[in-house]
């Protein structure tokens, strides 16, 4: 067993940059290098996300016969992040790929069948992939059928068995089943109510880098579910979940970023766990009705309504 303590010693005296080793590498044609650097720009760790240039430096890993990086890009494809190939092209590839035993193709090829991606939607076959790739280990693959089972698409309405399989996923640190199995806890669906198992699943994924888990935890801690009320602390978790990079996923886990600005402007406007300040509040409501939150639809226009009968009420 390593010894942690050694290792903590050594990576706080290391000062060299590690980015910059990888850059000058990947600049210098090492596919090593160019595939980091994708999944940098993929997740928008040490550069600001962006897809388009993840999929330029995955393809240049792949012409060099990097798998994995091949393997990358036909999951932008399916998770639209990016659409340089045809979907029938990038379906023929996960089939063939998938058929050999990559369990990371099963997974990506189980949601071209659950989303129709190059093919009719068929929840059964998507079952048959995401259940091959369970089976082999991979937690994607687990929580993907673990979605299935919570949803009852293509198999029976189990939520035990969703969260036996979340479980199997969340145990190997998987981001969305982390913060599935914590919601399930935390509302007792298919498990017991436990609301300090919640907060113990959303800080794991918290500490992976997740944006979703800072909102949750904004939450408990501004209700005070499982912790002890902190509006402090939920308004700088909400301030988290806004302004770091999403997670690359499937197209149904929405957005968490409406619900953040939503209680950041909520608590900007009541003074809770922040200085009260309107103007902050608009702006917080503002950014979410941009990208559709309802709630802050309605905020927005009660208090610009309650702005305009003042401004009646001093012109009369």
């Amino acid at each position: 067993m390593p010894s942690y303590g050694l290792i903590a010693t050594i990576a706080a005296v290391l000062t060299f940059n590690s980015s910059e080793i990888i850059q000058k590498a990947a600049k210098g044609g090492d596919p090593f290098a160019e595939f980091e650097l994708g999944l940098a720009f993929e997740y928008g760790s040490d550069y600001e996300q962006d897809f388009e240039r993840a999929f330029e430096w995955y393809a240049k890993a792949a012409d060099q016969g990097h798998t994995v990086a091949e393997g990358n890009i036909l999951a932008q494809h399916v998770l639209g992040q990016v659409s340089k190939w045809e979907p029938k092209t990038v379906l023929a590839q996960l089939k063939t790929r998938a058929e050999s035993g990559d369990i990371d193709a099963q997974s990506t090829l189980g949601l071209c069948y659950k989303h129709g991606y190059g093919t009719e939607v068929n929840y059964t076959e998507a079952a048959l992939w995401f259940r091959r790739a369970a089976h082999g280990g991979l937690a994607m693959g687990q929580f993907n059928l673990g979605s299935l089972y919570y949803d009852g698409q293509g198999l029976q309405k189990d939520l035990a068995l969703a969260a036996e399989w979340y479980t199997r996923a969340a145990q190997q640190r998987e981001e969305l089943a982390l913060l599935r199995l914590g919601e399930m806890y935390q509302k007792g669906l298919g498990v017991e109510l436990d609301l300090n198992r919640a907060v113990v699943l959303y800080s794991i994924a918290y500490r992976r880098g997740s944006v979703r888990a800072a909102n949750h935890l904004g939450f408990m801690f501004k209700k005070g579910l499982g912790v002890e009320r902190d509006d402090s602390t939920a308004y700088e978790l909400y301030l988290t979940s806004v302004n770091c990079a999403e997670t690359p996923e499937a197209k149904e886990n929405s957005s968490y970023r409406g619900t953040g600005y939503y209680w950041l402007g909520y608590m900007a406007e009541n003074g809770e766990g922040v200085k009260r300040d309107l103007r902050t509040a608009k702006r917080w409501y503002g950014k979410g009705a941009a990208c559709g939150q309802s709630n802050c639809v309605k905020a927005l226009a009660r208090l610009r309504s309650k702005a305009d009968a003042r401004r009646c009420r001093d012109g009369s």
